[in-house]
């Protein structure tokens, strides 16, 4: 029975690299926007500027929705109106405000 077990197990090992890849988004994932906005707050504390953050966002996020989300982050992240924030603070914020925009329209039904 180990036998049987173990050799089920490493071909499904051996198998898994032949399998496609399927591109993910971050647009729809909140605690993958909450990483982006504390990577985003980094770059703004460690003195990147605003164009710069963006043109790195460009370089790496070619979805069109994941670069809205990601920009969206960018711009409230640098607003005048948003004091500094440690990636801590900006990746519970950016999280908090995903979670309740997706129940907002759940509670309104």
């Amino acid at each position: 029975m180990k036998r049987v077990v173990v050799s089920a197990m490493l071909a499904a090992c051996l198998a898994q690299p032949a399998v496609e890849a399927v591109a993910q988004t971050v647009k729809d994932q909140c605690f993958a926007l909450g990483d982006i906005a504390g990577q985003v707050a980094s770059w703004r504390a460690h003195k990147k500027t605003k164009s710069q953050a963006l043109a790195q966002a460009a370089k790496y996020y070619k979805d069109d929705a994941d670069r809205q989300a990601v920009d969206r982050i960018i711009e409230k992240i640098y607003s005048p109106d948003t004091p500094r924030m440690t990636p801590d603070q900006a990746s519970m914020l950016i999280t908090a405000d995903c979670v309740n925009q997706g129940k907002a329209p759940a509670a309104a039904q």
